[in-house]
């Protein structure tokens, strides 16, 4: 296997990306808003250098294995504490929140058992990880919906990580599923799938750097209701308001 030019070009540009969402996050001391969201930053950008840097050793349907077995597991990290942190201050939406995941979670390892155990690379990449991402679809999707029951508020900076996950898990699910019945679609879909990734990494990487806004609300109540939350300060920008479900 071995790397084209413009898997190469998109590679580094989806590498520049997310070292700017790192810095940006850091910089606005965001980290703390979700951390296992930059676990899953710090881990692609890693990975990602590795295997285009050093295709020969890391360009390996093993390498690509393990990167996609520790990006599941931190994408189903960061739906959880997601889950906690938008709904900290709501006890009735928070348990509800914990019995989904819990429910979807089961979903998904039953969907997984229901696999014959996969002896080849092939059977990992069109039938093992389409349900994994189709899982982690259900996960994300499932907060946003209690997110409009329940109205509950949320910080921007949440809701732009929602709102990038979803798409591009769609995208990578049907690109996998694709490869399944169109094995010539190889090449297309590992330039698509790093594209659709660039993009993603580069609509957070704007959010990270976009300057904080405030609601026109006490400290105390934005400190009840999201208390992981920077309290305003004067390089803040002020919001209109603070409306259930709404950043």
């Amino acid at each position: 296997m071995t790397l084209t030019p413009d898997q190469v070009l998109i590679a580094h540009i989806a590498k520049a990306l997310t070292l700017f969402a790192l810095v940006g996050i850091l910089w606005h001391g965001r980290a703390r808003l979700c951390w296992s969201f930059v676990g899953y930053l710090f881990t692609g950008l890693i990975c990602d250098s590795l295997y285009s840097f050093w295709p020969e050793y890391f360009f390996k349907p093993w390498f690509w294995i393990l990167q996609q077995g520790l990006d599941d597991a931190l994408k189903m990290a960061i739906a959880v504490e997601l889950g906690f942190r938008i709904f900290q201050a709501f006890p009735t939406a928070q348990a509800t929140a914990r019995r989904l995941l819990f429910i979807l979670l089961i979903a998904t390892s039953l969907a997984l058992i229901g696999i014959p155990i996969a002896t080849s690379f092939k059977a990992i990449v069109v039938q093992w990880q389409p349900r994994v991402l189709t899982g982690t679809i259900w996960l994300m999707n499932g907060l946003a919906l209690l997110i409009t029951w329940y109205r509950v508020p949320v910080h921007a900076y949440h809701k732009a990580i929602l709102m990038g996950f979803v798409p591009y898990l769609v995208v990578f699910t049907t690109l996998l599923t694709l490869l399944g019945s169109h094995e010539s679609l190889l090449r297309v879909i590992q330039s698509l799938q790093p594209a659709a990734y660039a993009m993603m990494v580069g609509y957070w990487m704007w959010a990270a750097w976009k300057p904080e806004t405030q609601p026109d609300v006490s400290a105390a109540v934005i400190r009840f209701l999201q208390p992981w939350r920077k309290v305003a300060s004067a390089k803040t920008v002020p919001a209109q308001s603070l409306q259930p479900g709404r950043a």
